[in-house]
């Protein structure tokens, strides 16, 4: 009996130790970042100060852009706006600034990484989704959470032009982001080599759910009210169509999405919408070092919006949850470098430029 006890606990042991070298083994490959750098200022303890605050102290840096149009195969267009610097840039790198709901080139969050990107060495063009740069766009429809084509499109030209490109995205340009580079890996441009998506919404639907909560009414409320202001413009293009639906009584993406975005892309509705465009689908098919940087506090995200579980299984994918930051935010003392989620962005962008992909 003692030699059976012994031999068994041999083997258990054995099973001890292999479990440990396996998990050890993980831990040193799988990028799953759980430990962040990033702590938000002591006096700004609310996930939506963290989120609003940052977007009105942040309106006033200046930047300088020079336009260029993309004719896109569909007949439409998208903008894109080169900030123009001083410097002297040596080589050839270039990084891709995509915004996020509503936003553009001159959104806060975009001018600041657009500079920090500058100071840093890269050309920085800050791409402009369709219908956002000013002037409608002239399809029907306009930007939308899975658009990827324009991106597409774009750099493929632009990646002729430049031997290494990086992408940085927020929020819904996160998410177009993501896809692009997961949805059809072998067709992305060998020069794009890296890439940063920061309060991203993996999950549409999910996040759907989070800004249909009371608590993200204010919000939900200036998106609805943006969004309207966008329909109202495609009037004047599209008479036929009846683009003013009732959109001002509207709450929730569930119901702007299930009566607009979904039929003006060809979707069957909001749930399929959500389903073909969230980026966590995708994720297990990149095949370059993308980072994503979600805040544990974003008001914006659901669980589903943390896909933890494709960190792991990946090497290209990287994770990143700060304990705070809110969505877009990332309050804190500005580094000659830029902000936090700025200075990180670029150390990420710097680990990883080409390699001959």
């Amino acid at each position: 009996m003692e030699a059976v006890r012994a031999q068994n606990s041999a083997r258990f042991g054995r099973i001890r130790d292999l479990r440990y070298e396996v998990v050890r083994s993980l831990v040193r490959a799988v990028p799953l970042i759980e430990a962040s750098s990033y702590t938000a200022p002591w006096y700004l303890r609310s996930p939506h100060w963290q989120t609003i605050l940052p977007n009105v102290t942040r309106r006033r840096i200046q930047v300088e852009y020079r336009r260029e149009r993309f004719e896109l195969p569909d007949s439409d267009f998208m903008d894109l706006d080169w900030l123009q610097t001083r410097q002297v840039i040596e080589g050839s790198r270039c990084c891709i600034v995509l915004h996020g709901l509503e936003g553009d080139s001159q959104a806060p969050y975009v001018k600041s990484m657009a500079r920090a990107l500058g100071r840093s060495g890269y050309f920085v063009g800050a791409l402009n989704l369709r219908g956002c740069s000013g002037e409608p766009n002239r399809l029907k429809r306009f930007y939308h959470s899975g658009d990827t084509a324009g991106l597409a499109f774009v750099l493929d030209q632009v990646s002729e032009r430049y031997d290494q490109v990086s992408l940085v995205g927020f929020s819904l340009g996160g998410n177009v982001l993501l896809k692009y580079m997961g949805e059809d890996s072998a067709s992305v441009p060998r020069s794009v080599c890296s890439a940063v998506a920061l309060s991203v919404p993996c999950d549409l639907a999910g996040a759907a759910d989070c800004l249909a909560e009371p608590r993200n009414a204010f919000y939900m409320k200036r998106f609805i009210k943006l969004l309207g202001a966008k329909l109202k413009g495609k009037e004047k293009l599209y008479p036929e169509y009846v683009y003013d639906k009732s959109y001002s009584n509207m709450k929730s993406f569930h119901e702007f999405d299930e009566v607009y975005t979904a039929p003006l892309n060809g979707f069957r509705d909001a749930n399929d919408y959500w389903s073909q465009s969230s980026c966590g689908r995708y994720l297990a098919h990149l095949d370059r070092p993308a980072l994503l940087i979600n805040a544990k506090n974003d008001p914006f995200l659901s669980d589903s919006c943390f896909p933890t579980e494709a960190a792991l299984a990946s090497s290209s994918f990287h994770l990143e949850i700060p304990e705070a930051g809110g969505h877009c935010g990332f309050p804190g003392s500005k580094a000659p470098a830029g902000y936090w989620h700025e200075r990180r962005a670029l150390a990420f962008l710097k680990e990883h430029e080409k390699r001959g992909y």
